[in-house]
């Protein structure tokens, strides 16, 4: 090979090299080849329609890991004398499984008519009780899917059931996604929600149940198959997808709406609503998810904008009324804020005196941020009522109007 030819080889490879260096610095191409090569292969979703495309009721109320709502459908189950149709067959597979003791004790046990049960929810904040007076007997259970034991919790409630029910026979039962042993083992039996599964599917196979209760029992097992113990078809499925579009499912999941985002987008719709109204200016260049920031006429009357200066935020204006997402969107609150960058003494002299009547945490002499003033949080819901929201924030700002009366005064009268 020549000198010549040498050094077109090398130039040649020098510019591959280039060009996958420029490739592989081009993450959004890389991104939108990932998800075009995706949608072309969407077919590969078609197996897991068996799951997706049935009606299921704990999904729609988004519950299927709420472990209340869990505790709840299982002391149904297990009431003899509720009208889902299955009698004492729950509560009777319940205690089968987990009998102990002698033969005379097993025997006891596997005959007892469980017809005379009263079951509770939350007595004395144990998750299930079902109590026979008539057997003398106490069936308590502990329910836990995404929680652990605290507070040393099973010995008290074993202590609350010794003195409630001193000379009853005592079954107590850990329930949890994997049967994972409890912490007093000696005292306490620990079942997975697998035997759960297949308690209730052989009552239900055994019994002609009504169509009401035929759903919800259905629904019920399919949310436990699929979102507790796991679903070994449904698992294999969805690792062959994602181990064929990793890239893509990484980048819809990274991105998905979530509470935090579309409580976002409410309060945002909301400070919309209001600026369009006149009641606030709405300043869209200076806020996010976290803070949705605007400004009032009366406010600004009290701070004036500094046209030849600029703010921590980079604008003329040096306060700013933050509607502030927090908590994974679980809350909201408005917020007054000011910022002390590139100040005009003659507004520094105001914030002081705002200060001196709502005094800041931050009280150092240089300080840069301040907040003076925050309205009550309010919970949002997991519905996002966007008209409760709005009505929520309406009050907030109720808030912000007295607040912005007051430091009216404060100042006329100076």
């Amino acid at each position: 090979m020549g000198i010549k030819d040498s050094q077109i080889q090398s130039n040649q490879s020098l510019d591959d090299g280039s060009k996958d260096n420029n490739d592989k610095t081009n993450p959004e191409k890389d991104n939108m080849k990932a998800l075009k090569e995706f949608l072309l292969d969407i077919e590969c979703l078609d197996p897991l329609a068996e799951w997706t495309r049935k009606f299921n009721l704990f999904d729609i109320l988004k519950i299927s890991r709420v472990e209340i709502r869990h505790s709840n459908m299982l002391a149904w189950l297990l009431n003899p004398n509720e009208n889902h149709g299955l009698g004492d067959s729950i509560l009777r597979g319940i205690i089968q499984l987990a009998t102990t003791g002698t033969d005379d004790e097993v025997f006891e046990n596997l005959l007892m008519d469980c017809g005379d049960f009263t079951v509770y929810r939350e007595w004395h904040h144990i998750d299930i009780l079902a109590v026979s007076d008539l057997r003398k007997f106490v069936l308590c259970i502990e329910n836990k899917i995404d929680s652990g034991e605290h507070d040393n919790q099973l010995k008290r409630y074993q202590h609350q059931l010794e003195e409630a029910y001193p000379d009853y026979k005592k079954m107590l039962i850990y329930l949890s996604p994997d049967g994972y042993e409890s912490s007093d083992p000696n005292n306490w039996t620990s079942i997975g929600y697998q035997e759960i599964l297949y308690i209730v599917e052989k009552a239900k196979r055994r019994t002609k149940l009504l169509p009401e209760s035929e759903l919800l029992v259905t629904n019920y097992l399919d949310t436990i198959r699929r979102d507790i113990v796991g679903d070994d078809k449904l698992k294999k499925i969805c690792a062959e997808i994602y181990a064929k579009h990793q890239k893509a499912l990484d980048l819809i999941f990274e991105n998905r709406p979530n509470k935090f985002t579309m409580v976002a987008d409410i309060l945002r719709a909301w400070a919309v609503q209001k600026s369009e109204e006149g009641t606030i200016e709405y300043v869209p260049d200076k806020s996010n998810n976290t803070y949705i920031r605007f400004k009032t006429k009366t406010m600004t009357e009290i701070i004036p904008d500094a046209q030849n200066a600029q703010s921590g935020w980079g604008t003329s204006n040096y306060y700013f009324y933050e509607i502030r997402n927090l908590n994974a969107g679980s809350e909201a609150c408005i917020q007054f804020a000011l910022s002390s960058k590139d100040i005009p003494d003659n507004l520094r002299v105001i914030c002081e005196k705002i200060n001196e009547h709502y005094p800041s945490r931050q009280q150092k002499e240089n300080w840069q941020w301040r907040t003076h003033y925050s309205t009550k949080h309010v919970k949002i819901d997991e519905e996002l009522d966007e008209a409760k929201i709005f009505s929520q924030l309406d009050k907030c700002f109720e808030e912000i109007v007295k607040f912005e009366e007051k430091l009216k005064k404060i100042f006329t009268h100076e």
